[in-house]
């Protein structure tokens, strides 16, 4: 048996502008808050492309990864708080522009952890994130991919980042992931990008 709850929530209590908005305002407020001890802010930019598999295949099996004629070029603004010896927590707003056979705007508002970052600059640390995308139009390669899409979705991302806590300059690598998550948004769709980028801190001690 189906359990229908999740779908019934996100498509009869709240409107998808609503849950968007709140999203937005919560993550917003997270990010320009008023600074806490401890509290570390981010900017970062990134290009990638965007692939025609599932998200599993560029993990696991890299020689199927095929590629569409579709680049995102992303910012992000983004605040972490220590959690002591099991790294971080936080939250990022980010804007990703599209060129090639979709060219529409995707906002993204994610909570993420991360690990500790090693002292060697060459052992990276990883962040997971999850949160919400919204797509000023249904996107053309998920269209292309499933027959189907929607403005809003489920955003995951997965995330290398190299450089210890007193680096100036972070590159890293990411899994950008949209997702139905379970048909709870209305279209059995998604799409996986692979970014690279850097990060660099906002504050100076």
């Amino acid at each position: 048996m189906r359990f229908r709850l999740p779908k019934h929530w996100a498509t009869g209590f709240l409107k998808k502008a609503d849950r968007l908005g709140a999203a937005l305002a919560v993550g917003a407020a997270l990010v320009a808050s008023p600074l806490h001890a401890g509290a570390r802010n981010y900017a970062s930019g990134f290009v990638g492309a965007m692939s025609d598999n599932e998200w599993g295949d560029l993990a696991v099996d890299w020689g199927s990864v095929t590629w569409r004629n579709a680049t995102p070029v992303g910012g992000v603004i983004s605040r972490e708080w220590p959690v002591g010896r099991f790294g971080y927590v936080g939250t990022e707003l980010s804007a990703v522009k599209y060129f090639g056979e979709q060219t529409h705007i995707e906002f993204a508002v994610p909570l993420f952890v991360r690990t500790p970052r090693p002292e060697n600059i060459f052992l990276p640390s990883l962040a997971y994130g999850l949160g919400v995308s919204y797509a000023t139009e249904p996107p053309k390669t998920e269209i292309a991919r499933t027959g189907e899409s929607t403005e809003l979705l489920a955003h995951w991302f997965f995330d290398v980042e190299f450089g210890n806590d007193a680096s100036q300059l972070r590159p890293f690598v990411r899994l950008h992931h949209r997702s139905h998550a379970w048909e709870t948004f209305g279209a059995r769709t998604g799409s996986n990008a692979l970014v690279i980028g850097l990060r660099m801190p906002l504050d100076r001690n």
